[in-house]
């Protein structure tokens, strides 16, 4: 990424479904999870059609393909004493890392959360995950001493 060809961020068109479902489908694989392209799909068209749903993508430049993604959820928060921001995905493909975009998604959310007066934003990232460590960091986030447990109804 250059100054005289930085990416397009902008909020997730129809058009970009499948290259979104693509990129979730590419992360769950890289975590060794199940993947359905169809609920994959639903999700999408959830995501876009949520207003509490931020969901960015960015591409490598105008008119093109998505080639990275960063999902995040507006709710109310007792921690923040206000109204925060939960990042759920933030994602590049990995033919497109190396080149800061990952970052650039991060600042665009956190410019645009300052825009509206988000009072936090929470998230979580892989043990073990040290370039999300490491951007995080970098870019201020702080670490937090929590354990986050999760719960599948299909286990029942």
């Amino acid at each position: 990424m250059t100054a005289a060809n930085p990416p397009v961020i902008e909020p997730a068109l129809p058009g970009d479904r499948e290259a979104v479902v693509h990129l979730f489908a590419e992360d769950l694989t890289d975590l060794r999870l199940p993947v359905d392209l169809d609920a994959l799909s639903l999700v999408y068209d959830a995501l876009c059609s949520d207003s509490r749903s931020v969901l960015l993508v960015l591409r490598a430049e105008a008119g093109g393909q998505a080639v990275g993604v960063l999902v995040a959820s507006r709710v109310p928060s007792v921690k923040f004493s206000g109204w925060s921001l939960w990042i759920e995905e933030l994602y590049v493909a990995k033919t497109a890392r190396q080149h800061g975009y990952g970052r650039a998604l991060v600042v665009r959310l956190l410019e645009r959360a300052r825009a509206e007066g988000v009072k936090g934003i929470d998230l979580e990232a892989y043990h073990g995950n040290a370039p999300a460590a490491l951007l995080y960091r970098s870019l201020g986030f702080r670490r937090l001493g929590r354990e986050r447990f999760f719960f599948r109804f299909e286990w029942e």
